[in-house]
């Protein structure tokens, strides 16, 4: 696999993650802001998985979701979690440890990815913009 099949992938999966994770978390959540602030940035994963899954399409290839065992931890995880706590502030917590991790994850992939398009690492560099305005919003709700 190139690395710039693997950036795509660190793309699409922390993209997948984010979606998948909101809409286990969101019927939990109580406070009406922190409602709003998740649908936006379910709108902004659902964009990307569609910007990736496009920009993918252009070099013929197909995006590598996520290992089911992946998904099912994330859900477990969420589950005991939100079972012991469903403050507010700890969902906001448990929602910034998850974008740090998909942020390590995309860092980890760009920092070795040397042959990508510069189009591709624009929209890696994009997103990590994008997922630290996130994290910074939820610090709010601390």
């Amino acid at each position: 696999m190139s690395n710039q099949n693997k950036l795509f992938d660190a793309l699409y999966q922390n993209a997948e993650m984010g979606t998948s994770s909101i809409k286990q978390i969101f019927p939990k959540v109580s406070d009406t802001k922190l409602k709003n602030e998740l649908r936006k940035q379910l709108a902004n994963y659902q964009g990307q998985e569609n910007m990736i899954i496009g920009s993918m399409r252009a070099y013929n290839m197909k995006p590598q979701p996520l290992p089911k065992t992946a998904k099912l931890m994330s859900k477990m995880g969420i589950c005991l979690n939100c079972a012991k706590d469903k403050s507010t502030e700890h969902i906001a917590e448990m929602l910034i440890q998850g974008t740090n991790m998909g942020i390590i994850k995309i860092n980890k992939a760009l920092n070795h990815t040397v042959t990508a398009s510069p189009k591709l690492v624009q929209e890696a560099k994009d997103m990590l913009t994008k997922e630290q305005a996130y994290i910074d919003n939820l610090k709010g709700y601390l």
